[in-house]
């Protein structure tokens, strides 16, 4: 089906060189992803597949592409942007936040959730990680690490002291004032060096787009009206199109509208209750989500 991708391929045409040259569960590489039809057509067809493309907009067509035709029964994927989404990372897991910024970091992650002396991971030499989700970290969490990394290894601490290097790290998202301090206090007075990281300095992230939609009737009939939407959408990195689903669940987007570069759409509803949702996606990949409820009767009523 076309998406209005400038370099889309026939799904007939990928399907045929796929099945010639791979077998059910091989993997198909695409390193130049386009709209996604090759990840698409692998997908239908059983087969593992990596797709790449130096174009966010490749990525994302792609992606909800995806999403569109995910069953139940469909083999999850994941999707690897240049930059992340700040409010996925903060809502995270705890755990499996820890463990994932400390293998960014380069560490060991500590596969103990309870017991660990608040030790979240090591650093290749052993020096002890603490990982935290959460902004403006105070001197509390520098007290109780400082204890943490003496307990979990003091022959290791001291010899780090000694060498004049960090005896502990703590990545989180910022640091307070009384935080900073503390550690300067300990390097100048005590000679005890705790490295303070921020998640930014470990991995690129970016807000999200925020959204606003607005709500027009345009014609009626007896049958059906017709509503015009516009989609207006605030990202520094700027907005690369919008995608729309008609009758959105609360759960799985599966867009009726792919790719829409002016974030304007008309469509037609019977008299009912209609769920919408509108996604942006920006130039680096993030995309924000709008979702309303639509009552469609007498008049038009439009509520979250």
């Amino acid at each position: 089906m076309p998406i209005g991708y400038p370099t889309q391929k026939p799904e007939a045409l990928l399907d045929r060189i796929v099945k010639m040259a791979s077998d059910e569960g091989d993997v198909v590489l695409d390193p130049f992803l386009g709209g996604g039809t090759t990840a698409i057509v692998a997908d239908r067809l059983g087969r593992k597949w990596i797709g790449i493309d130096q174009s966010v907009q490749a990525v994302k067509v792609t992606d909800l592409r995806l999403q569109k035709t995910q069953t139940l029964f469909s083999s999850p994927y994941t999707v690897q942007l240049y930059k992340y989404d700040y409010d996925k990372l903060r809502n995270d897991d705890p755990f499996d936040f820890q463990t994932w910024i400390v293998q960014q970091y380069g560490g060991v992650p500590n596969t103990k959730k309870t017991g660990d002396f608040g030790i979240d991971g090591k650093t290749q030499n052993g020096t002890p990680i603490q990982a935290k989700r959460s902004e403006d970290i105070g001197r509390n969490v520098i007290d109780n690490f400082l204890s943490a990394a003496k307990r979990y290894d003091c022959e290791l601490f001291n010899k780090n002291k000694k060498a004049k290097k960090p005896v502990g790290i703590i990545i989180a998202f910022s640091f307070g004032k009384g935080a900073v301090q503390e550690v300067a206090r300990l390097k100048n007075h005590e000679d005890i060096i705790l490295k303070l990281v921020t998640v930014e300095e470990v991995v690129p992230f970016a807000m999200k787009p925020t959204i606003t939609v607005s709500v027009k009737e345009i014609s009626r009939s007896e049958k059906e009206r017709e509503i015009e939407f516009s989609a207006s959408a605030n990202s520094d990195a700027g907005i690369e199109f919008y995608s729309w689903d008609f009758s959105y669940n609360g759960k799985a987007f599966k867009p009726v509208v792919l790719r829409d570069t002016g974030g304007r759409q008309r469509y037609k509803f019977k008299p009912g209750t209609h769920h919408i949702a509108v996604k942006a996606i920006d130039n680096e990949g993030l995309e924000g989500l709008e979702s309303f409820t639509l009552t469609v009767n007498g008049h038009i009523k439009r509520t979250k």
